[in-house]
C-alpha cells in the first residue's frame, strides 16, 4: 500500500469513528451488493465528480483524487490539493441517518465524536477554532473550524504525528448527513485555501 492509500485509509478510518460513535445515526457495516455508482466527467479545465451518494463536486482537472464505490465507505472522494502532501486535501463523507433525523442532531452527533476523538487521543491538543450556521449547497448547514494533531501512516510500519487545520461542513438531505471537510498541515493550511473553497463552493446535491 502506498503513502496516499495509507493516509486515505487512516482518514477513513477517523470518519469510521465519527459515523459509529454518535446516537442516531445508522451505518452500513457490511458491503452493499450494488456499489454506489460514481462517474467523472472533464469541461476544459476542470473535472466534475459525481457521486450515486446524492452530490456533485467540481476540481481542477490537473489535480489527483481517490474515490470510493463501496457502500459501506463513508469517505466518497478525496481531491489532493497539494503535489507533496498526502493530507492536505478536500474531501466528502456520507453517513445514513435514521428517518426524520435532523440537522441539529447531526451536528451534536459530530461534535461528540469529534470530543471523543480528542478524548481517546486521535486529536491531540484538540481545539474549536470557529462555529457558524449557515447555507450550502441550498440547505441549512453548520460550518465547524478546528485543529489538533493527529497519526500520519508515513510507511507501513512508521507513523509520526502532524498538526492539522479542518474546515468541515455538515448538512442533512434526504435521510443522508453529508460532511465537507477541507484539511491540510497547519502550514499549508491558509496557501491552499483559495482553491479549497472553490472545490468546495462546487458543491451540489444530486
Amino acid at each position: 500500500m502506498n503513502n496516499r492509500n495509507l493516509i486515505t485509509a487512516l482518514v477513513i478510518a477517523a470518519l469510521m469513528t465519527l459515523a459509529v460513535t454518535g446516537a442516531g445515526c445508522a451505518t452500513n457495516t457490511s458491503p452493499s451488493p450494488t456499489p454506489i455508482s460514481a462517474s467523472q466527467t472533464t469541461v476544459g479545465n476542470n473535472t466534475t465528480f459525481s457521486s450515486g451518494a446524492g452530490f456533485n463536486i467540481t476540481y481542477p482537472k490537473t489535480l489527483t483524487i481517490d474515490s470510493s464505490t463501496n457502500a459501506s465507505s463513508p469517505v466518497k472522494v478525496y481531491i489532493y490539493v497539494s503535489p507533496s502532501s498526502k493530507i492536505d486535501g478536500v474531501n466528502v463523507g456520507t453517513y445514513s441517518l435514521t428517518p426524520g433525523q435532523k440537522l441539529s442532531d447531526f451536528i451534536s452527533f459530530n461534535l461528540n465524536a469529534l470530543q471523543s476523538n480528542s478524548s481517546a487521543g486521535f486529536y491531540k491538543d484538540f481545539a474549536i477554532l470557529n462555529e457558524t450556521n449557515l447555507t450550502f449547497a441550498g440547505q441549512p448547514a453548520h460550518q465547524i473550524v478546528f485543529q489538533g494533531i493527529i497519526p500520519q501512516q508515513i510507511s507501513a510500519t512508521n507513523t509520526t504525528n502532524v498538526s492539522v487545520k479542518e474546515t468541515q461542513i455538515w448538512l442533512v438531505n434526504n435521510n443522508t448527513g453529508y460532511v465537507v471537510t477541507y484539511k491540510a498541515n497547519q502550514s499549508d493550511y491558509d496557501t491552499y485555501l483559495p482553491e479549497a473553497q472553490q472545490i468546495i463552493s462546487s458543491f451540489t446535491l444530486t
